[in-house]
């Protein structure tokens, strides 16, 4: 029977304890079918995008070009769709486009060895230039009517469900996600029993820019077109949902699927939670999420010495 480890609980503690402080201080507002329901809604979009995020951050590498990623793909898909007169023709454009900006992204950090940190802001910055430029051309635009079917609950979150499973399975049970977490414990080992490497790191940022896509498709539906806010600071959530969830900066055995879920929910919970009591000012949100980020990542970097101790231990006691 596999040992629960202290680092896999630390998420799930600080989950509870968020939705419990909110559920008491709301006066049960918060736990609503309607709220319920717009937490979801909240979250989907930071989920989609993290997931795909999650395969880079297990190597040890940061994706922060999926906000720009969705607002490009997205603005240029919609144009597309409406200049050809085909509604459908938007959501494999959409896909593509965010995933060839990954795969750039992905070559530049593998073949020319540049930290992923330096490529993903200079994209971050470069991008959102282009899309600034895109979009005081052609202003705001909306999506084919025929689209807007796919925000009905009964189409949306199934997909969503669906979306995610393919996503936890392609983490869990191939090759990618594997070899993802493998890199991000040791690179020279990985390299050493044969891993792809730059093979890896190419394709995780192609992933994490599919997956944005998919996070521009899901935005495009919500708000009925483009926004000249589109993806701003969508990179800063899916971080801190990554983060706030437990994974650690170095990616490796730290990368789990439900921490994105869980890190995801925590930070809607907590701004719709300060909503609810009245505290809804950003400068209020953002130093809660800081603060719980900073606590959170600290208990989990203490809970990973305390299992490697435990496990050096019983190493040492069987020797």
């Amino acid at each position: 029977m596999k040992k629960i480890k202290l680092q896999d609980i630390v998420p799930f503690a600080a989950f509870l304890a968020i939705f419990i402080f909110f559920a008491i201080a709301s006066k049960g507002r918060m736990l609503s079918a309607y709220n319920l329901k717009t937490i979801l809604d909240q979250s989907m979009i930071t989920i989609l995008v993290g997931l795909g995020v999650l395969f880079v951050v297990a190597q040890g590498s940061i994706d922060l070009s999926v906000g720009v990623n969705v607002a490009l793909s997205g603005v240029i898909a919609t144009r597309l769709s409406l200049a050809l007169g085909v509604p459908w023709l938007l959501i494999p454009v959409t896909l593509i486009i965010a995933a060839a900006v990954g795969l750039i992204t992905g070559l530049l950090v593998s073949k020319f060895k540049v930290s992923s940190f330096m490529v993903t802001i200079a994209m971050l910055i470069g991008v959102r230039g282009v899309v600034n430029f895109i979009q005081t051309k052609i202003g705001v635009e909306y999506i084919p009517a025929s689209l807007k079917a796919l925000n009905e609950p009964y189409v949306k979150i199934p997909m969503f469900i669906v979306i995610v499973l393919i996503m936890a399975y392609l983490f869990e049970f191939t090759k990618i996600g594997r070899y993802s977490r493998a890199i991000g414990e040791n690179e020279v080992t990985a390299r050493s029993v044969g891993i792809p490497i730059e093979k890896m790191k190419i394709l995780v940022f192609a992933l994490s820019g599919l997956m944005a896509g998919v996070g521009s498709i899901f935005t495009l539906i919500s708000v009925g077109g483009t926004t000249n806010t589109m993806g701003s600071f969508l990179e800063m959530n899916v971080a801190m949902a990554v983060f706030l969830g437990g994974v650690l900066v170095t990616g490796g055995a730290s990368a789990k699927i439900y921490k994105v879920l869980l890190g995801a929910f925590s930070i809607t919970i907590i701004v719709n939670g300060l909503a609810l009591i009245g505290k809804s000012e950003s400068q209020i949100s953002e130093a809660v999420e800081g603060i719980l980020l900073l606590l959170i990542l600290y208990a989990a970097i203490l809970a990973v010495r305390r299992d490697r101790r435990s496990t050096k231990n019983k190493s040492e006691e069987t020797a």
